[in-house]
């Protein structure tokens, strides 16, 4: 491997390697003998120690005459020029012209904004042309890309780079051992490589499809690799919407054009990049939209001094009429009728935890008996030590029996039964509760102390919209924690947005969530984390290369996770040989456990949604049954349960990717708090739900630096508060320490820091479905240091 400062071939001075893969290294170097020192690319291909003679002769002239090919191609503007090819010390040598600028993986991203159309005909309008040029060679690209498109800095031109006969070459050159030579690999990348590339006959049109992919992905702002396909013709499905997802605006001419350009069989595509360059021409163009000119305001006149008394004078009154109302504006988040799914202490939303004590501590508050709730409330707590919502109510009710001063926020997540995605609300719920009782100890934010309201959303968008219209019309609300689904998130985000409420998530994870969203942030970071941390263990420590997955494609959460899987998988060389739908009623494990062996799958990856479909769950149950140990399975966070615990001795080859847990925590201080708080073990919905909590009170404590006027204001208008919450939280320094370390924000929303967790269930002692999650480096729990094992 070369280093930075080596000498190549007595004239290529190395500065820094640029790329890795199976075939070797990429540098970026200067030639030294240059009058002017010149920027280039080294690709070394590098051999195995011995390889076969007669292998080697034949490689010799491929490399010789692929050498030539690009030597020739590089006469085009905007293909990189050959400089050199050689061999030196049994390595394979190409020196190319280095194109200063950025590949197009930088502006088309998940999470980047869509192309407009105009753009994207632009682009086929100068990419075209290129792949004419090829194809007049008789070449193929076949590994056309968004990262294989670069874009010059000095011209902005388009340039094309790394094809995939360099590719083809260097794959046979790892594999000197066999007795024919055939250079018709499937070269090429998942998602731009269509059905003939895969079996090995690649035609010039497959590099059409490939940019018709990159088109799509650049107007849809989804990867080729995820987008479903028509199965009676194999072509992609990519110009529809769903409830989170909406229409690409697109014309019929072009529409019909990419649709031609990624047709299933190459038969039915454009033949020629020429022919498609013809057909662009007759696309109709869009006008372009024209620009109002607004005319300037006209200056303000400065008020002479007498108003400006008088202002003063009017402003002393109103605030100290404003004064007055304060308590009242602060009672208006609990001011609510009972039955509305909202309640800061008058009426009991989570019904799997009662007690007399409890009951009567809801009528007090209601009464505003609030001396006598705390009461009730503390005799409830003794009793029902697990439940959050007990609490919650007992801190709001101190609150209020003390007349202290207080900031109010809500938490909305799912508080029914367990089948409805309640237990998972129960533990966000807990998270806040341990925040907040330590901010009402010693009135922690600018001396005073936090109440808050609970909303049941009962994991349905239906309900996440109506809470979410009801928490942003009380003036007191200041910040909300939730919701549990990303599916719910997003159908309550645009409700957020226009109530300028802010919206923290801790367990929302869908990738591109936060997209384009001014109010919300999450301390949970996104699927592609968790993804790549399954999918790097299950390739490179289980082994397991070839898998199937089950997923719901019609869950935000579930189809997210799954997409990151899948580009993740793709990328180390594993296998998806097969997907399933966990949503169908009529579900049979047995089934497709054993097609998915049939197509030589070792790995079952389950990615059921949270609850919200009412079979995907009881399906990967049905799965895991089934399995029973045979193969390796992998799974998302929604795992992470109490049911799956209870399926004992089947679940023990299950590996779940989470966030957080207690036994790896760099916060050794909150996971003890936890539990005594609590009296057992919590989840990382808890650890990520304190995290959204202390973000909040960060936020909350700004509050003190409102001007005067500022603070007059914020009594009558919520949004003078609410925006400044949003100001704080924006700012890029802002960070906090919480329960799983530092947390701050990039310009998204999303959380910055990578926390992940992978956790394997083992029988125990500790837990009483004699089974519980650990860390998976961990063989036992007696390992992992568990006091009763």
């Amino acid at each position: 491997m070369l280093k930075p400062g080596d000498i190549l071939n007595g004239r290529y001075q190395i500065i820094a390697k640029i790329g890795q893969g199976g075939f070797g290294q990429t540098y970026q170097a200067v030639y030294v003998e240059a009058s002017n020192p010149l920027s280039c690319v080294v690709k070394e291909i590098v051999p195995p120690p011995s390889p076969n003679p007669r292998v080697l002769g034949e490689i010799e002239q491929r490399f010789a005459r692929e050498a030539k090919s690009l030597a020739k191609l590089g006469e085009h503007p905007q293909i990189p020029q050959l400089y050199d090819y050689f061999q030196q010390q049994g390595k394979f040598y190409l020196i190319q012209e280095y194109i200063e600028g950025h590949d197009l993986s930088e502006e088309i991203a998940p999470g980047k904004p869509s192309w407009t159309e105009a753009k994207v005909i632009q682009l086929l309008e100068e990419v075209l042309p290129i792949l004419q040029f090829i194809h007049q060679q008789d070449i193929i690209h076949r590994d056309l890309k968004p990262s294989n498109l670069r874009r010059c800095s000095q011209n902005g031109k388009i340039v094309l780079i790394d094809f995939g006969a360099v590719k083809e070459l260097t794959s046979v050159v790892l594999e000197p051992e066999e007795t024919s030579m055939n250079f018709t690999q499937a070269i090429g990348t998942p998602g731009y490589m269509p059905a003939e590339q895969q079996s090995g006959n690649p035609q010039l049109n497959s590099d059409l499809y490939a940019l018709g992919m990159i088109c799509i992905q650049a107007l849809t702002g989804f990867h080729p690799r995820t987008l479903p396909s028509d199965p009676s013709t194999g072509s992609v499905i990519w110009h529809y919407s769903t409830a989170d997802r909406n229409l690409v605006e697109v014309s019929p001419g072009l529409e019909q054009l990419l649709n031609k350009m990624v047709h299933y069989h190459f038969r039915d595509r454009f033949a020629s990049a020429a022919e498609v360059l013809e057909a662009l021409h007759r696309v109709p163009q869009r006008p372009s939209s024209k620009l109002k000119v607004l005319k300037p305001l006209p200056a303000k006149k400065r008020p002479s001094l007498p108003i400006k008394w008088f202002f003063w004078g009017f402003s002393c009154l109103t605030l100290a009429l404003g004064m007055t109302q304060i308590p009242k504006l602060q009672k208006q988040a609990c001011s609510v009728e009972v039955g509305d799914n909202i309640s800061c202490g008058e009426e009991i939303l989570s019904r799997n935890f009662l007690a007399p004590e409890k009951e009567e501590g809801v009528k007090a508050f209601s009464l505003g008996n609030y001396k006598e709730a705390v009461t009730w409330f503390e005799l409830a707590r003794k009793k029902l030590p697990s439940d959050p919502e007990t609490l919650i109510y007992l801190n709001n009710a101190q609150l209020a029996a003390q007349r202290a001063p207080y900031y109010t926020i809500a938490v909305a997540v799912p508080l029914g039964n367990p089948s409805d995605g309640g237990d998972s609300g129960r533990e966000i719920l807990r998270g806040v509760a341990q925040i907040q009782s330590q901010i009402n100890q010693t009135k922690a934010i600018n001396g005073s102390g936090l109440q808050v309201v609970l909303a049941d959303d009962a994991n349905t968008s239906f309900r996440a919209q109506q809470v979410a219209e009801k928490l942003g019309a009380r003036a007191a609300i200041l910040g909300v924690v939730g919701h549990y689904t990303s599916g719910n998130t997003r159908a309550a985000l645009p409700i957020y947005e226009k109530y300028n409420l802010v919206l923290i998530s801790p367990t929302s994870t869908a990738q591109t969530l936060a997209q384009d969203s001014k109010v919300f942030f999450r301390t949970v970071p996104q699927d592609q984390v968790t993804a790549q941390a399954l999918a790097q263990y299950l390739y490179q420590q289980a082994k397991t290369q070839k898998v199937a997955i089950f997923y719901n494609r019609n869950s935000n959460y579930s189809s997210s996770l799954r997409d990151q899987f899948l580009l993740s998988f793709d990328e180390l060389g594993g296998l998806v040989v097969r997907q399933f739908d966990l949503s169908e009623p009529f579900f049979d494990a047995d089934a497709t456990i054993d097609e998915a062996a049939k197509r030589g799958a070792t790995g079952l990856i389950l990615f059921p949604d949270a609850k919200e479909n009412p079979y995907t769950f009881t399906n990967s149950l049905k799965v895991i049954r089934t399995n029973q140990n045979r193969y390796q399975i992998a799974g998302g966070d929604s795992l992470y349960t109490s049911d799956i615990l209870q399926e004992k001795k089947a679940s023990e080859n299950l590996l779940i990717g989470i966030t957080w847990h207690e036994l790896s925590s760099n916060n050794l201080e909150f996971a003890e708090t936890v539990k005594k708080f609590w009296g057992g073990n919590v989840s990382w919905r808890t650890a990520m739900a304190a995290d959204a909590t202390q973000v909040l009170k960060v936020a909350l404590l700004q509050q003190s630096s409102l001007s005067w006027l500022e603070s007059l204001q914020a009594i009558f208008d919520a949004n003078i508060r609410r925006q400044k919450m949003l100001e704080t939280l924006r700012k890029p320094d802002f960070k906090t320490v919480g329960a799983t370390g530092e947390i701050s924000f990039k310009t998204s929303g999303d959380r910055a820091q990578t926390v992940a967790e992978l956790v394997k269930v083992v029988p125990s002692r500790c837990s009483p479905y004699g089974y519980l999650f650990i860390p998976v480096e961990y063989k036992t729990a007696q390992e992992a240091g568990l006091k009763c094992d």
